[in-house]
């Protein structure tokens, strides 16, 4: 926590701050920023984020906002690299229609499969997807779902069947820092179940698991390369909000923490 806090001080002003401690940290361009951040703050992150061991510091910008170019350069000039450019849209959750859901789903909290079980589906489910390749490992992506989303991450991790077969995973939560954002911190069908219609009805089933979560609105977001995504999206109601771009920072030695 006291790490967060650090990193909030430096780049709280224009970022909101992801913790995926001890792998890495995100940060996420605030839509209306109370300031901006000077190249000595980023200098000081950089140097915190790799004296206390992290692989990584991701940063998402919003394109088109009058800061994003000025943003993206002083990143850039210190070492941060492109990596992809995402679609990101919202969904009132208060208006969603009543219907039956097709699909049954178990979590890892009713320990009907185990994390190892969990891990070895979502990792089915990313491969061949239309958004760029994640450099993380599984068990890193299993940590940052714990570090992110607290107490209650062993609720959202869920597998949906159809017929008592497994058919994707969808991870349902209320945003960190929100009361009612809702966010699927990963959602995705296992490569045998795709191109059968399914994609949607189980993204509204996780809609509807976000608004019986709490929340009033949804923020999703996908490559811009997946098109199918977006269609999902569209057809479920989203309407795109802004287009982001996304840059990492990764440390090749990790040198402990202090």
């Amino acid at each position: 926590m006291l790490n967060i806090l650090l990193v909030e001080k430096l780049v709280g002003i224009t970022f909101k701050i992801l913790n995926g401690f001890p792998t890495y940290i995100t940060l996420e361009q605030k839509k209306n920023p109370a300031g901006f951040i000077l190249e000595q703050d980023i200098l000081s992150l950089i140097d915190l984020c790799s004296r206390w061991g992290l692989e990584r510091i991701g940063v998402s910008l919003e394109m088109g906002s009058p800061e994003s170019e000025y943003i993206s350069e002083l990143f850039l000039r210190n070492g941060f690299e492109y990596y992809s450019s995402r679609v990101e849209v919202s969904r009132d959750l208060k208006n969603l229609k009543e219907w039956k859901p097709p699909f049954k789903w178990a979590s890892i909290a009713n320990s009907f499969f185990s994390e190892t079980d969990f891990k070895q589906l979502w990792e089915k489910c990313m491969a061949g997807s239309d958004n760029k390749d994640s450099s993380l490992t599984m068990d890193q992506h299993l940590m940052s779902v714990k570090s992110e989303l607290g107490v209650n991450w062993e609720n959202s991790c869920r597998v949906y069947f159809l017929q008592n077969h497994p058919i994707g995973i969808s991870i349902p939560h209320i945003e960190p820092g929100t009361t009612d954002e809702g966010r699927l911190f990963y959602f995705g069908l296992l490569p045998k179940m795709r191109r059968k219609g399914l994609s949607s009805a189980m993204h509204l089933q996780s809609l509807w698991a976000l608004k019986e979560m709490g929340a009033s609105y949804y923020i999703g977001s996908t490559d811009i390369a997946n098109k199918k995504m977006q269609g999902v999206f569209e057809k479920n109601g989203c309407v795109k909000r802004s287009q982001t771009e996304t840059y990492y920072k990764y440390f090749s030695m990790k040198k402990g923490f202090f």
